[in-house]
């Protein structure tokens, strides 16, 4: 389990409306086939995962399985990737092992509102 300090946490968690568009925008594209069992994977992964780079590397993988859409993998990957840069404002001046948290936490909690988002959409 990841180590963000609870002030860092209670910022994460005011900004919860912007991670929830940030998982509308990454579902929207997705289009209704389920993919639901897809993206808990790839939420599963950011919850127990350190390594942005090995999530990345997961989502390709699913893709290049023929799992989820090649185009599709890519702007999720960048759209996630640019959370670091929320990552950096909220963590302000800090060690890039706290940084690295934080991404991963809010990958996880967007990952989280995108599998929402897309079950919502498709059996809603």
């Amino acid at each position: 389990m990841r180590k963000v300090p609870v002030r860092l946490r209670q910022q994460i968690e005011k900004q919860d409306d912007r991670w929830v568009q940030k998982a509308e925008l990454l579902t929207k594209d997705l289009g209704k086939d389920n993919k639901e069992r897809q993206l808990r994977n790839i939420q599963n992964i950011a919850e127990t995962s350190e390594s942005w780079k090995a999530l990345a590397l997961f989502v390709r993988y699913q893709a290049a399985r023929g799992y989820i859409d090649k185009d599709w993998t890519e702007r999720a990957i960048a759209l996630l990737e640019s959370l670091e840069e929320d990552a950096r404002v909220i963590t302000g001046p800090a060690e890039p092992e706290m940084i690295r948290a934080v991404h991963m936490e809010l990958v996880s909690r967007v990952m989280g509102y995108a599998v929402r988002c897309h079950v919502s959409a498709v059996k809603g």
